[in-house]
């Protein structure tokens, strides 16, 4: 019996050459392994043109839902948001797949982004522009309709993956315990304000790290986690992530006024509604207990080190402060 395979490495050299042949890119070609990742990241050179390939993880999305994303894509494309949409094969497919040891994994080609993250040089003039864009998105998104349903969120990672999170704090059984209450409590509140929220396909993981920016221009990528969610869910992404990234001393300059800048952005193009201003705290608490349990599922496939090493205790004490925001009572 073979030694059962969480996420295998996929050969460059086969990747390239299924990926050449699908999509028709010309020989000479060269590709390497460029990131792993919830997904892995190779890059392709043809023609004198880099090209990104995304290998999905096996059993992350099914072929509906990664068709959804990139006819999603698609559409923010011809309705002028500006992000990095899928190169279709000759024939028409916007991916292939393989065989890997732990199953079946879609390979699509994106054209290479350019230029720097927002994370890396942060000003408020570009998380302005990216809080713009965003809201466009949101706004182009409500027209969007997948060929099935994509729906999202962050009380899915909470109430189907809370176990996971509670599984690696078996020497804190006070946190685990918190952990538990502060999501039930979550859910129940979220289950009362969600109806009432706008809603639509949306990115699904927004932060500084997937706007490019090449001078003036920006490229918007890695919808992965889109799907069909109240727009709040991208707005507080980008929020949190902002904090959090920050305990990053190379990326301390995103307190220097870009959350704030990207707020306005975001309103300059659609000001938020009362319900999202009162449900703001709520989603912000969400989002961070949605990402400790979504983590927690697959630390051991992506390892700690993915969680940017922050302790428990920093953890707990920032889960703790935004419920408390919340005004929930755990």
């Amino acid at each position: 019996m073979t030694f059962p395979i969480t996420h295998s490495i996929l050969d460059a050299r086969a990747v390239g050459d299924r990926v050449a042949a699908f999509f028709g890119l010309k020989a000479p070609w060269h590709c390497e392994l460029l990131t792993r990742g919830m997904n892995d990241v190779y890059v392709i050179r043809s023609g004198g043109t880099n090209y990104a390939i995304r290998a999905w993880r096996a059993g992350l999305h099914s072929d509906s839902a990664v068709r959804f994303e990139l006819n999603f894509l698609a559409h923010l494309k011809r309705s002028g948001i500006p992000v990095i949409d899928a190169i279709p094969a000759p024939n028409g497919e916007l991916f292939t797949a393989v065989d890997a040891p732990e199953g079946r994994r879609q390979l699509c080609l994106f054209p290479w982004a350019h230029g720097v993250t927002l994370a890396q040089q942060p000003t408020v003039a570009r998380a302005y522009l990216l809080g713009a864009e965003i809201a466009r998105i949101h706004l182009a998104g409500k027209e969007f309709k997948g060929d099935e349903p994509r729906p999202f969120g962050f009380d899915r990672n909470i109430r189907n993956k809370m176990d996971l999170l509670v599984d690696r704090l078996g020497e804190r059984p006070a946190d685990a315990d918190f952990y538990r209450k502060a999501g039930a409590a979550v859910l129940a509140a979220m289950a009362k304000v969600q109806p009432g929220l706008p809603q639509g396909a949306i990115h699904g993981d927004i932060h500084a790290r997937n706007a490019f920016y090449d001078g003036d221009a920006i490229q918007i990528l890695d919808f992965d986690t889109c799907g069909e969610a109240p727009w709040l869910h991208d707005v507080t992404c980008f929020v949190w992530a902002n904090d959090y990234i920050a305990l990053d001393p190379a990326a301390a300059g995103l307190r220097n006024g870009t959350t704030e800048a990207f707020l306005k952005g975001y309103e300059s193009v659609r000001p938020f509604t009362p319900a999202e201003k009162d449900a703001w705290n709520l989603w912000v608490a969400a989002k961070e207990l949605s990402y400790l349990c979504g983590m927690s599922g697959v630390v051991n496939i992506v390892g700690p080190a993915s969680m940017r090493f922050v302790t428990w205790d920093w953890c707990i004490d920032s889960v703790r402060r935004h419920v408390t925001a919340a005004g929930l009572k755990v």
